[in-house]
């Protein structure tokens, strides 16, 4: 059994007026489904012989899977004919397929195993009675592009822009389910009117010319954050003089480091650890396993493990296949680390995390010089507690007094989603017994600061 452990990560999806610039790149085959791993509960009640494959949470309308009756609950053990051994897996297959062609999925459901068959549906365009939504494209070195979509409220003019900046997953941005956190985060903006600006990573999406997301290193990504900023600024729609970035979890990692070199208006963070990578990850492995009732002692135990593996990872820079010839650090790297022995950890290739670990944050954030709203919400557990939210304020503050601000917001986790205090929050993870909303407030919350920035030369 795997130790359950919060990353900074977000959201995995597998999947008016709208219009399309640029004419590189194309629709993408869409599986349509929300995957999450296989808990060892649902592989007991699903007859399987291991956690193998990808449980779905739901199936978006319209998609492949929708077509292939696919339904909540079920497991997706094979993809035409290739094992599903974990469920990153299946976002590398949805990737592989083409759009009109013959696809097979076998599945779980119900103590049984089933077979679907169909055609691969194309990913439809976000359509919104209420605003404009303008795909794009972003130009990245060596004839490589990536989506960009920009999400404004109808008819012309200039308006303030946020840039919506996601985690650490591989996740598409594109057409997000209506009630996805970061959808209603997007169009609560809108309706405050501003202009939203997102894009896929490389590799992720309609992105062309790259490996998959899952391969490639942070330096690659953060670029591609960093071209999406400058086309931004240049949109015809967008007030340049106001020009803000929205950094979700490891989001608020790589909003800085692009505003230092491309200077914008304010940076909003929400849910950051606010230290490098190698010092959060020891915070994660014995604070918050004790927080989410993990035994001391154990945790003492594995920390004397965990201390020196980690160092010589993310410091030394050992590739996982070194690390993994110590009979020690293996079933460690397995467990915690989530090490699929072809130098993945956490579903991302290891040189990801490696490069992050080496980012100069504190310099970024006083080369970008601007206001800085810093949020934690209540039941955070990713971030853990309020302490990098506040430091990071401290910090902007020390540079640049007056610009950076805290703000707690109550009963809120690390997706928007308003769940209860910490404690309520932990309870119902192992009890859950009702669907949480998104938090209203931290639209409203943004939007405040946003104006009062905007008011200011």
């Amino acid at each position: 059994m795997k130790i359950k452990i919060f990353v900074l990560m977000a959201w995995l999806w597998v999947g008016s007026l709208s219009a399309c610039l640029g004419q590189n790149l194309q629709r993408r085959p869409f599986l349509g489904v929300q995957v999450s791993p296989v808990a060892d509960s649902v592989a007991r009640a699903a007859k399987l012989k291991s956690t193998d494959g990808a449980y779905v949470q739901r199936v978006v309308p319209n998609s492949t899977a929708a077509s292939l009756k696919v339904q909540p609950g079920d497991v997706i053990l094979r993809v035409n004919a290739i094992p599903v051994k974990n469920f990153l897996d299946v976002t590398v297959m949805a990737r592989q397929l083409k759009t009109g062609e013959n696809v097979t999925l076998e599945l779980a459901r119900n103590g049984k195993t089933t077979t679907m068959k169909g055609k691969v549906q194309p990913m439809p365009f976000e359509t919104d009675p209420n605003a404009d939504v303008v795909y794009g494209e972003v130009p990245l070195e060596g004839n490589r592009y990536a989506r960009s979509i920009l999400k404004k409220p109808k008819g012309k003019g200039k308006y303030p822009a946020v840039f919506f900046i996601q985690g650490f997953n591989c996740g598409s941005l594109d057409n997000l389910p209506d009630q996805d956190p970061q959808r209603k985060l997007i169009d609560g903006l809108v309706e405050k009117g501003y202009a939203v600006y997102r894009m896929d990573k490389p590799g992720a999406g309609d992105s062309q010319g790259t490996q998959p997301c899952t391969e490639i290193g942070y330096k690659e990504e953060m670029a591609a954050f960093a071209a999406g900023l400058k086309q931004l600024k240049q949109h015809p729609n967008v007030d340049t003089d106001n020009v803000f970035l929205f950094g979700h979890s490891l989001g608020g990692n790589t909003a800085p480091l692009i505003a230092a070199e491309e200077k914008v208006k304010g940076i909003v963070v929400y849910g950051i650890a606010g230290k490098p990578w190698f010092e959060y990850l020891l915070e994660v492995y014995r604070d918050q396993r004790i927080m989410t009732g993990a035994d001391h002692v154990q945790v003492d135990a594995d920390m004397r493990t965990l201390v020196p593996l980690l160092y010589e990872f993310m410091i030394l820079k050992k590739t996982p296949e070194e690390l993994a010839q110590n009979a020690t650090y293996r079933p460690y790297l397995e467990s915690h680390l989530d090490y699929d022995g072809k130098g993945h950890l956490y579903g991302r290739h290891y040189t990801f995390l490696q490069e992050l670990q080496d980012m100069p944050m504190s310099k970024a954030w006083r080369d970008a010089s601007a206001y800085t709203l810093a949020i934690y919400g209540e039941a955070d557990v990713a971030a853990i507690d309020p302490d990098g939210a506040q430091q990071l304020a401290n910090l902007v503050n020390n540079y640049y007094p007056g610009k950076g601000t805290y703000e707690f917001l109550p009963r809120t986790d690390h997706g928007f989603m308003e769940v209860g205090t910490m404690k309520e929050y932990l309870s119902s993870q192992e009890n859950p017994q009702q669907s949480p909303k998104f938090n209203q407030k931290l639209v409203e919350l943004v939007d405040a600061w946003m104006k009062d920035k905007i008011k200011r030369t």
